[in-house]
């Protein structure tokens, strides 16, 4: 596959890729990390969202590239990945109620990754702890299936390269976006204002409940009937929107801070 080839697919993944970074289990743990990195780590409080998702780029190449060599050995059962498909789903709705439980407790984003960490690391904080945070993130649920099919598909698309510039044009596109919300959380957490960091994540939250509910339905209904399925472009479009409508909620969330003084 060439590059130039390769483009708008390229483009394509880095979308994704940014889509992927506002899930809510980034969203709350970018938030968390920046909450208990602002008194021990103030300079790096506004980085964690980049070095959270530095961790979580360095585990989804190395998924994939032992997933492209593992494929050359064995090849799993069509019912093995059909039962796999459905987690993404079950993941989608779990996040969306719990999330949905803690907005209405008034409580921050929840996350559910985050309660699988070992104690010690869930009250991690620093540059360090970030990575590693961001790295076991990738090691759960639907991004190591995800990263495991890229790996998988290497050997079709001619190889290691292709799959690889794959990956890192999803963890690019990731980071972009995970480096954005830990910049905004810490000027917003700065403030010491508790009723603008809560509005703050009434403002993430919401819609982000709305399209877990949706995603989850549009996957359900295309694995039940294929007629159902929603087209690639449509997806992309629906990326795009989700990603326009939070950056409007960031936007609006800096514009409510003028003139507030950490």
């Amino acid at each position: 596959m060439s590059v130039e080839a390769g483009l708008p697919a390229l483009a394509l993944i880095f979308l994704l890729g940014m889509r992927h970074g506002l899930e809510p289990d980034h969203l709350a743990a970018v938030d968390g990390l920046t909450l208990r990195s602002l008194p021990a780590h103030p300079r790096w409080a506004p980085w964690m969202g980049a070095l959270f998702a530095l961790g979580h780029g360095l585990s989804v190449l190395a998924i994939v590239a032992v997933a492209a060599v593992a494929s050359r050995q064995f090849t799993p059962s069509e019912a093995v990945f059909g039962w796999l498909e459905w987690l993404p789903v079950a993941l989608l709705l779990l996040i969306a109620a719990l999330n949905a439980r803690s907005l209405l407790a008034g409580g921050q984003l929840a996350s559910v990754r985050g309660h699988l960490l070992p104690g010690w690391l869930g009250r991690a904080s620093g540059p360090l702890g970030a990575i590693l945070v961001g790295m076991l993130f990738a090691l759960v649920f639907d991004t190591a299936l995800q990263a495991a099919a890229w790996g998988y598909a290497a050997v079709a698309l001619g190889g290691m390269g292709p799959a690889l510039l794959t990956t890192l044009a999803f963890a690019a596109g990731m980071g972009v976006t995970d480096s954005f919300d830990g910049w905004v959380t810490a000027k917003v957490m700065r403030t010491g204002k508790t009723d603008i960091v809560r509005a703050f994540r009434r403002r993430l939250g919401w819609p982000i409940v709305a399209l877990c509910v949706a995603m989850a339905a549009c996957v359900a209904a295309g694995k039940l009937d294929a007629a159902w399925r929603l087209p690639e472009s449509w997806t992309a479009a629906l990326g795009a929107a989700m990603l326009l409508l939070m950056a409007a909620l960031y936007g609006w969330t800096l514009y409510g801070l003028r003139g507030t003084r950490a």
